[in-house]
């Protein structure tokens, strides 16, 4: 079981707070699928022969390509590595770019996912994000979605906002909510290194929400969702049952996974490799042959650290029994103190973080560590 990652990093503007590798060269991007494609072929050893279950368009804006585009991707992973097992095929979505003809024609290349950039409903601080979509755009776009056959969308929701009070927070959540999605992924708002939002806060233009305010909305957050219906079955993500990311869950199993575009990562279990942060550097290696790109081994330490970060990330948490009898032991051991004080809990072989001290989570899982 294996999953392919597309990297689309193409957006009509950057947003003052993305920390992801884009580009407004719209321009390019006949030329870069077409990169995209030939290093599928050049990589198509690199999953050994697993069967591909995830194929999952990301960005950037995947948006920004055109039907025929994303298709011609599709066709090319389909020929190379074969798509009869696939599960699940998402493509992240502006809701300003989706119209019927559109999902329609993705609908049809077999997309079953859409994964929407909403953030918020509040039309006041869309344009402070400088997203180009209207709460209204987003609320017809999940509608155009459904009409189209999609059964399957997502939005993405942020909190912590400068500006977004508990009221607006909460004014989002029923929104998206009442749109009946099977899944919403909600993340805090974070300070990229130079980017835009960042610049503002350190020039004070801005109040960053204080941690305080933070956790409250996630608690808010938490407690809304489940009562409408939802699983919280990783920090950030939670969904109706049946419907979690099959995708973003294979990164949290540590299943091996192919990335391709610039920027892009892949994992196959033993090392990390990765494209660059360069529209230019990538599509020029794979052209000539000479693609660049660099990898790292993972150690003993690194894996075992890895697995702790990426299984406690998780409802179900860390099952000591898939690690060898020594390092459960050491983990165990470990965690007797964060488990006295209910920060940990440990049931049936597993440690998990109890969903009140999720929003802490990074503090937690860094202590079990090894160095």
């Amino acid at each position: 079981m294996a999953g392919i990652y597309v990297h689309i990093p193409f957006c009509a503007r950057r947003c003052i707070y993305c920390g992801f590798f884009s580009t407004t060269r719209e321009t390019e991007a006949a030329r870069y699928v077409n990169a995209i494609c030939r290093e599928l072929e050049q990589r198509h050893d690199y999953l050994q022969g697993a069967p591909v279950t995830t194929l999952y368009f990301g960005g950037g804006t995947p948006s920004r390509l055109t039907p025929d585009q994303i298709g011609q991707v599709i066709d090319c992973i389909r020929a190379v590595f074969g798509l009869g097992n696939l599960i699940e095929l998402t493509v992240e979505c502006n809701p300003d770019d989706i119209t019927p003809d559109y999902i329609a024609a993705l609908s049809e290349s077999g997309v079953n996912r859409i994964s929407m950039g909403v953030q918020t409903f509040n039309d006041d601080l869309l344009r402070f994000l400088g997203r180009r979509h209207t709460s209204k755009q987003a609320v017809d776009a999940v509608g155009i979605c459904r009409q189209s056959g999609i059964q399957n969308i997502s939005i993405d929701l942020m909190y912590g906002l400068p500006g977004q009070t508990p009221d607006i927070q909460r004014h989002d959540l029923r929104i998206a909510t009442d749109l009946a999605v099977q899944h919403i992924s909600s993340y805090c708002l974070s300070y990229e290194d130079d980017s835009p939002l960042d610049n503002l806060r350190k020039h004070n233009r801005i109040t960053p929400a204080d941690d305080e305010t933070c956790a409250t909305m996630y608690d808010h957050m938490c407690a809304h969702l489940h009562s409408s219906g939802f699983e919280h079955y990783e920090i950030s993500n939670f969904c109706r049952p049946g419907f979690h990311s099959r995708h973003n869950s294979s990164y949290w199993d540590g299943t091996p996974y192919l990335g391709v575009g610039a920027g892009a990562h892949s994992y196959n279990g033993t090392t990390r490799q990765w494209n660059p942060d360069d529209l230019d550097a990538y599509m020029a290696g794979i052209e000539h042959g000479s693609p660049v790109y660099e990898t790292e081994k993972l150690t003993p330490t690194d894996l075992y650290n890895e697995k702790l970060m990426l299984s406690l990330r998780t409802a179900r948490g860390l099952d000591l029994q898939t690690l060898p009898a020594q390092d459960g032991l050491s983990v165990l051991q470990s965690a007797e103190n964060l488990i006295s004080k209910a920060l940990l809990l440990y049931d049936n072989h597993h440690l998990r973080i109890p969903e009140s001290q999720m929003f802490i989570s990074d503090s937690i899982i860094s202590t079990l560590f090894k160095d």
